[in-house]
């Protein structure tokens, strides 16, 4: 097989606990015999991985996938014993969850859910247009509170060691991770009234400039105001 450019072999290691019935035909001179029998599909396995003969003298490199969410620590470590790889993609994806919780855990109660999307899109859209991360840089360029980065390195300090980011300040950036991270974090402002509000996470400037939150003292209510100037076509 073919891994970081280099053909090396590899062992495959493959569970199911699933077995299905499939058809065996067998030909005769005459006839054609047809069997049922059981067997594993390849495509509902459960859980495999792959073992590439390279790296030994670090610890052989190791593709992974478990399809059951119910017990995530049986398979990579109780079973392979292996641990993630601490590439760029590795730290690629763990610097922007940690980002998110920052978000969830620190923006979200001091400030509010507007501001906790538009820095989670700004996070994103920040390693999306660069190919090398520093963190000094980073931190002048999402968090436009100033106030806020002391308490972004305070955070670090605490939940740092659960990301293994503690010691990281500057890396190569992955964009197929950025991609797959985006994809998961929430855009969204669910309000008690039974409305969502939708931001852009390719466009985050729209939601700063032209979505303003208010309170109404006659109704006793937050609003939000929205400025456009005509409606699109979805």
């Amino acid at each position: 097989m073919l891994i970081d450019k280099e053909k090396v072999s590899a062992i495959g290691i493959f569970k199911s606990e699933v077995k299905q019935d499939f058809f065996e035909f067998d030909w005769d001179q005459e006839n054609l015999n047809i069997s049922v029998r059981k067997g594993i599909s390849v495509q509902k396995l459960d859980k495999g991985c792959l073992i590439f003969n390279t790296g030994e003298e670090n610890g052989y490199k190791v593709l992974s996938v478990d399809r059951n969410r119910y017990d995530a620590k049986y398979w990579p470590e109780d079973f392979l014993s292996i641990s993630a790889l601490k590439d760029e993609n590795f730290q690629t994806k763990n610097y922007l969850k940690f980002c998110k919780d920052f978000a969830k855990e620190v923006i979200l109660p001091t400030e509010d859910k507007q501001q906790e999307v538009l820095f989670l899109n700004r996070a994103v859209n920040h390693f999306a247009s660069r190919d090398q991360f520093e963190e000094s840089h980073f931190l002048n360029d999402v968090l436009e509170n100033p106030e806020l980065i002391p308490e972004f390195k305070n955070y670090k300090v605490n939940k740092g060691p659960k990301y293994s980011i503690e010691d990281v300040s500057e890396f190569p950036i992955a964009n197929k991770a950025v991609s797959d991270i985006r994809k998961k974090f929430k855009n969204e402002i669910h309000l008690d009234t039974n409305i969502h509000i939708k931001l852009d996470f390719f466009n985050p400037e729209s939601a700063e400039k032209f979505v303003e939150k208010g309170w109404d003292e006659e109704r006793q209510m937050y609003y939000y105001l929205v400025y456009f100037n005509r409606e699109t076509k979805s």
